[in-house]
C-alpha cells in the first residue's frame, strides 16, 4: 500500500480534526502539540474511529480521571460506547510529570508548597495533582488563586504555576519574585518556551521548568542516531520536542506495516496501536496502555538564567 502525508493548516485546531475525518482514506491523525490543545480535536477524530496520536499533549485529563475537569476523560469521546479509546500519546503525562515536580522540590529542599493554575483544564489538572502528591514527598502543600499576596498569605516557600499562559504565569512570577524574593518557583512544559521566559524580567529568580525530554548524555543510541540524522538534514540540532514528534510518525507507520492488508481499517490500527508493547525507539522501550498513555516518564528540569532556560538536570518517573 502506500501511504499519503497531509499537512493540515485550519484557522482552528477543530478544522485540522475535521478535515481529517472528511478524507476517508485518512488512518491516522497526528496531533496537537500544545498541552491541552487536543481537547479540541480529540471528540472529533473519535467520532469516526480515527486513530490520532499526540507527540507532546501531555493534558491529564484527555486519558485520566481528574477532580479538576468532571467527567474526564469519557466527556471528550464523541463516541465512547462505539468505538472506545481512539486517543493515544508518546509522551509521559502530566500527572507523571507532577511526580517529577514534586521528585526536585524535595531535592531542592522544598517545605511548603502553594498551587495555583490559570484555572484552564490543564492548568487546574496538573496543580491539583502536584498538591495531592507533594504531602507524599514530606512537603505540605496548599492550592488557592493565583495571586502573589495569597503565596505570602500562606506562608509557603515554593509556588507551582499550573499553567498555559505566559500572560497568567509571567506577571505572578515577577510579582512573587519582587515580594518573596527567597521563595522557589516551579512550572509545567507548557511553559518552557523562549517567550515565557523572555516576560520573567527578575534578574534574580529562583525559576525552575520541567519538559518531557532527555538530556543528550541520556539518549539511548536510537535517539542519539536520530539526533545527528537531524543536525546532518537541517542543519541544526532538533529541538527537545522533536524526538517525540518522530517518534509519534514512527510508530504509526510501523503499526501500518504491520496491519498488511488491514492497515486501511480503522479500527485495526486503533487497536494495533494500543497493543504496543515492548516498542524500541528513540525514546526507548516503552509499551502502551488501554488508556492511551506510554509507559516511560523522562523528564528534564531547566532553571531561569538570564532570561532564558538552562537544562540542568533530568529525573525518571517509576510506575
Amino acid at each position: 500500500f502506500a501511504i499519503r502525508f497531509v499537512p493540515l493548516h485550519g484557522a482552528k485546531i477543530s478544522d485540522n480534526a475535521r478535515a481529517a475525518i472528511q478524507d476517508k482514506t485518512a488512518i491516522a491523525y497526528l496531533g496537537e502539540i500544545p498541552p491541552g490543545a487536543s481537547a479540541d480535536s480529540l471528540g472529533i477524530t473519535n467520532a469516526l474511529d480515527l486513530l490520532q496520536v499526540t507527540p507532546t499533549d501531555t493534558a491529564i485529563a484527555l486519558t485520566q480521571a481528574t477532580p479538576a475537569v468532571p467527567g474526564a476523560p469519557n466527556n471528550y469521546y464523541e463516541s465512547m460506547k462505539s468505538y472506545g479509546r481512539t486517543f493515544a500519546r508518546v509522551v509521559p503525562t502530566a500527572a507523571q510529570e507532577a511526580k517529577a515536580q514534586v521528585q526536585e522540590m524535595q531535592k531542592l529542599h522544598v517545605s511548603k508548597l502553594y498551587a495555583a493554575s490559570d484555572g484552564s483544564q490543564y492548568g487546574a489538572a496538573i496543580a491539583h495533582a502536584v498538591q495531592q502528591d507533594a504531602p507524599g514527598a514530606g512537603i505540605s502543600a496548599v492550592e488557592g488563586a493565583a495571586a502573589a499576596a495569597k503565596f505570602s498569605a500562606s506562608g509557603a516557600d515554593a509556588l507551582f504555576i499550573g499553567s498555559a499562559s505566559d500572560s497568567v504565569a509571567a506577571p505572578l512570577v515577577r510579582d512573587v519574585a519582587a515580594s518573596n524574593p527567597t521563595a522557589k518557583i516551579f512550572a509545567p512544559s507548557a511553559l518552557d518556551t523562549d517567550g515565557f521566559a523572555a516576560d520573567v524580567t527578575p534578574a534574580r529568580v529562583a525559576l525552575y521548568v520541567s519538559a518531557p525530554g532527555f538530556l543528550p548524555r541520556d539518549l539511548s543510541a536510537a535517539g542519539q542516531s536520530f539526533v545527528s540524522a537531524f543536525t546532518s538534514a537541517y542543519g541544526h540540532a532538533p529541538s527537545p520536542q522533536a524526538i517525540f514528534g518522530y517518534e509519534a510518525m514512527s510508530a504509526v507507520l510501523s503499526v501500518l506495516r504491520e496491519a498488511g492488508s488491514a492497515a486501511n481499517n480503522r479500527s485495526t490500527v486503533v487497536k494495533d496501536f494500543f497493543s504496543i508493547a515492548a516498542r524500541n525507539s528513540v525514546v526507548g522501550t516503552y509499551s502502551i496502555n488501554a488508556d492511551g498513555d506510554i509507559s516511560i516518564a523522562p523528564f528534564v528540569f531547566s532553571r531561569y538564567v538570564n532570561g532564558s532556560f538552562v537544562p540542568f538536570t533530568t529525573i525518571q518517573v517509576q510506575g
